[in-house]
């Protein structure tokens, strides 16, 4: 008997270290590799060095001015300082704490559905939040966004939700949660707001909760909210919160903008798109075994289950009702999903025969498989971008740190994100616009041009020094520095 034990605690632990060096690996592996992405995360990452470099971490900037398009509180800029901080200023750093987040999300799936459900259930949820594809590569976990620190914290807040039943001190961990939540990306925090007063109403929670609790429960959920916007208020009073809730809040909810359009059943299809395989195997499970569960079950709408129901479904009901539609909104809701997979395959595995066994196990390693395929794929084959290659080539060329950097176009200068931030983090450089003018104005300054024939005789015209080069272009003075 004690050998049994003793073999069954090596094989879980085997088992349990495999699934989380696998999910380390799909988050780690070759992070560096890939080239900033515009848009989202390159703007992130050029706040977050503003922000180091003014030693402000209240008002996010971009171009080192105040940044009224991207309307976030600060704690995801913060996060991304905290790795530059630790690991220097590259791509590294920018997503280090991003990755982690998502990491510790996993980490929270395996060990909660653990002490809840059992071995099996933890080792399925896990396997399928480990190999979530758009969990993984699209705006969450291995970018510097902000979505992958809102997951970890919305699954935090409705975990310990749940937990509350046990101890109302947990009550507290879901307020904070919601807090920092918010202070991540603002408004889609309403998500938890919204969930965590429907559990109260549903669960009749409310009822038992002292004066004492409520000021509690309010005060974490809403003070350091305040304490921020109190923060903020003194550097540009109402501007940014004016912004907030008319562009951020009410624009995107009302119509659509920025070309994210989408029907009232995009999320489905989306889920549908990055999750197809695990629901087909739900939805088998289920007709499958739907009339012997009906018999054996004693179905009872606990607060456990509402919880779960309401994470899975306010953010699919409020994100489908908005007119904005992104992909990446919908990020949430994958945990629990994992939850739901594994413990449903776990309860049906435990019930059948073997022959049904056997299927059950050689689908979850099948489709597991595949998606760990599209994650491997992706990982080791990053598309290069010669323009950041050529700018961040900079980082050991000492004498033109702290230069200003333009850009020579044929038609009008256009700076895309991504280059704003690798100019920050490899040169020290301030992108300006003005363009070949305003840089021959200029002596601290540098120009990046595209290789044309064009752009060889412009060199050679105006007799400019070249720093360095590749493939897609050049960077030059107007001497050597």
């Amino acid at each position: 008997m004690f050998r049994s034990y003793f073999t069954s605690k090596i094989i879980y632990t085997l088992i349990a270290t495999i699934l989380l060096i696998l999910a380390f690996y799909n988050i780690f592996y070759g992070l560096s590799d890939f080239p900033i992405f515009s848009w989202d995360e390159a703007r992130h990452g050029a706040s977050a060095y503003e922000m180091l470099k003014k030693n402000n971490l209240i008002v996010n900037t971009y171009k080192n001015k105040i940044d009224y398009w991207n309307l976030k509180p600060p704690l995801s800029f913060l996060i991304t300082i905290a790795g530059y901080k630790l690991v220097g200023f590259n791509t590294l750093g920018l997503r280090l704490l991003s990755a982690a987040s998502a990491l510790l999300t996993i980490l929270i799936i395996f060990l909660f559905v653990l002490k809840k459900h059992g071995i099996l259930a933890s080792f399925i949820a896990t396997l399928s939040l480990a190999t979530s594809t758009q969990f993984l590569i699209n705006h969450s976990a291995r970018t510097a966004d902000a979505d992958s620190l809102f997951v970890l914290l919305f699954t935090s807040s409705i975990l310990s939700l749940v937990l509350s039943a046990h101890s109302s001190k947990w009550f507290y961990v879901s307020a904070i949660s919601f807090s920092l939540a918010f202070l991540t990306k603002s408004w889609h925090a309403c998500n938890l707001f919204i969930i965590i007063f429907l559990y109260l109403i549903f669960t009749g929670v409310y009822k038992r909760l002292t004066l004492k609790n409520w000021v509690l429960l309010l005060s974490f959920m809403f003070g350091p909210i305040i304490i921020w916007g109190l923060l903020r208020y003194q550097y540009d009073g109402i501007e940014f919160f004016k912004n907030m809730i008319t562009y951020d809040l009410l624009k995107r909810s009302s119509t659509t903008i920025e070309g994210h359009f989408g029907s009232r059943l995009y999320y489905l299809e989306i889920i549908w798109r990055f999750s197809k395989d695990w629901i087909m195997l739900l939805i088998g499970l289920t007709l499958a075994n739907l009339y012997k569960a009906s018999n054996r079950i004693k179905p009872s709408l606990n607060g456990y289950a509402i919880g779960l129901y309401l994470w899975l479904f306010i953010p699919l009901i409020l994100y489908s009702m908005a007119e904005t539609k992104i992909r990446w909104y919908i990020l949430p809701i994958y945990p629990a999903l994992s939850i739901i997979i594994g413990v449903l395959c776990a309860n049906v595995f435990q019930k059948a025969k073997v022959g049904m066994k056997v299927t059950i196990l050689a689908l979850i390693v099948w489709i597991s498989a595949n998606y760990e395929q599209q994650i491997f794929t992706y990982i080791h084959h990053p598309i290069p971008k010669l323009h950041l290659s050529l700018v961040q080539s900079l980082q050991n060329i000492n004498e033109v740190k702290g230069y200003n950097l333009y850009i020579y176009r044929h038609t009008k200068n256009v700076w895309a994100q991504n280059t704003v931030l690798a100019a920050e983090l490899y040169g020290d450089l301030r992108v300006r616009d003005g363009g070949l003018k305003t840089f021959l104005k200029n002596d601290r300054a540098l120009l990046l041009l595209k290789k044309t024939e064009k752009t060889k005789q412009l060199i050679k015209s105006n007799h400019l020094a070249i720093i360095t080069s590749n493939k897609w272009g050049y960077i030059v003075s107007k001497s050597t520095p």
